[in-house]
């Protein structure tokens, strides 16, 4: 495994240029070499692809070409034509994709994600016009993107799609999923004996777009078997819309890739630790699909305090310190939301907290507080301390290789609040705590 990368394909707003500028620097220190330019709400990328970029977004793209060569990171301009691909399109792909070379790019990409499947014709025509391009186009690395990009063994139109593809030619996988919480080695090897070549492993971590807006990805990176590193040629990570944000999800990332400790909960740890005051609410966001609960240091202290009626002061002193701390004044913009969120779900809790330790003239008044304060917690799509509700693209293929929704994505579940605020409300003038 050499190629270490970031790519720009979330939906929604592209990132500022000074933001995306600032990221490759970034990028370049620690240990990435690639970084893969194709946000998919870019309208010259995707919908209007076939038009050239506006002056004033061409120099930008040059800007971003050259700050990247500069501190050694790649950039690879990509355009995603599949919308609306017609057969003849090969020109205007060819003539789109010079104009990257015009503009310094040395390195190309074709997708091909997100639109109407089919099987060996398709992908056969999206290959020969991959390659009909790079046999017209002279550069460093060739990338590219399947419409079966997500898929636990080589469909009809992948094997047909990199047949027709010159063999420097990267071709990304996401795994068996669009998200994967599980990427098996030996799907990756069934994958590349198939196919002729190793894929790319595109990890959508630690993006966060459509149906999991919600959630803030500050945990540890995916749990990954580290022989998968020998059956792909890389692996480049989906960023989130929040530049900063997007750092920590990378420098987890970077350690597994980059021959780290082999403790992921170790390294994510010392990531976290890197940045003044992310601390708390990195441990409120560590979540992800198949790993949706609270940090499990919290979640312990949550329920001894359950268990000694507050008596046990842990959770309530690391409440009561606050989330916003030493963070800086640019991440904490960024965040602001999941700050906010956290305020609102501690608040919930210091007062279940102070209703299980009340007094019993006094637990009345305390239980419509704590009502009233975990409602407003339960009523945000923002989550926090573990995940409330989150739909995560897992999927899956029939026999008949149609995608389809896994049941796995679906993440419905009770968080540190609702446990603590649940076990308050319930116990009771003289009894002890419930237990779940």
């Amino acid at each position: 495994m050499t190629l270490l990368g970031a790519v720009e394909g979330y939906y929604g707003p592209p990132l500022q240029h000074e933001a995306r500028l600032d990221m490759v620097r970034w990028l370049a220190t620690r240990g990435y070499d690639t970084f893969l330019y194709a946000p998919k709400s870019d309208p010259y990328h995707r919908d209007r692809w076939r038009e050239p970029y506006p002056p004033e977004r061409a120099a930008q793209l040059r800007a971003l070409v050259e700050e990247g060569r500069a501190c050694g990171v790649e950039v690879c301009l990509v355009i995603s034509p599949g919308l609306d691909w017609r057969s003849g399109d090969e020109a205007a792909l060819v003539a789109k994709l010079r104009s990257f070379t015009a503009l310094g790019a040395r390195s190309l990409g074709v997708a091909w994600d997100d639109v109407p499947p089919g099987g060996a014709d398709l992908g056969a025509a999206h290959g020969r016009a991959v390659a009909a391009a790079a046999g017209q186009i002279s550069a460093a690395r060739w990338f590219t993107c399947p419409t079966d990009y997500a898929t636990a063994a080589a469909t009809p139109y992948l094997r047909a799609f990199a047949a027709e593809l010159p063999a420097a030619v990267e071709v990304m996988w996401t795994g068996p999923s669009v998200v994967s919480p599980v990427v098996p080695v030996e799907q990756a090897r069934a994958l590349r004996e198939s196919l002729g070549r190793r894929p790319l492993f595109a990890e959508n971590f630690p993006v966060n777009d459509g149906t999991i807006a919600g959630v803030l990805h500050l945990g540890p990176y995916p749990r990954r078997d580290a022989a998968l590193r020998d059956e792909v040629s890389g692996a480049v990570m989906n960023v989130m819309r929040l530049p900063l944000a997007s750092r920590l999800g990378l420098a987890v990332a970077a350690r597994f890739w980059r021959q780290g400790s082999g403790d992921r909960e170790r390294d994510w740890r010392q990531c976290v630790a890197e940045v003044p005051g992310l601390a708390p609410l990195a441990r409120a966001c560590r979540a992800w699909v198949g790993d949706a609960g609270a940090d499990p240091e919290l979640l312990d202290w949550t329920r001894r305090a359950i268990a000694t009626r507050g008596a046990d002061t842990r959770l309530r002193e690391f409440l009561e310190r606050g989330c916003r701390g030493q963070l800086g004044e640019s991440l904490a913009a960024e965040v602001a939301p999941w700050i906010d969120q956290w305020e609102d779900e501690a608040a919930a809790m210091l007062a279940a907290l102070s209703l299980l330790a009340a007094a019993p003239e006094h637990r009345s008044e305390a239980a419509m507080l704590t009502a009233l304060l975990w409602a407003r917690a339960r009523s945000s799509a923002v989550q926090a301390f573990g995940i409330r509700h989150a739909y995560y693209p897992v999927t899956r293929r029939d026999s008949a290789g149609v995608l389809l929704p896994d049941p796995a994505g679906l993440e419905r579940h009770d968080n540190l609040t609702d446990l603590l605020c649940s076990a308050a409300l319930g116990s009771g003038g003289n009894s002890g705590p419930s237990r779940d």
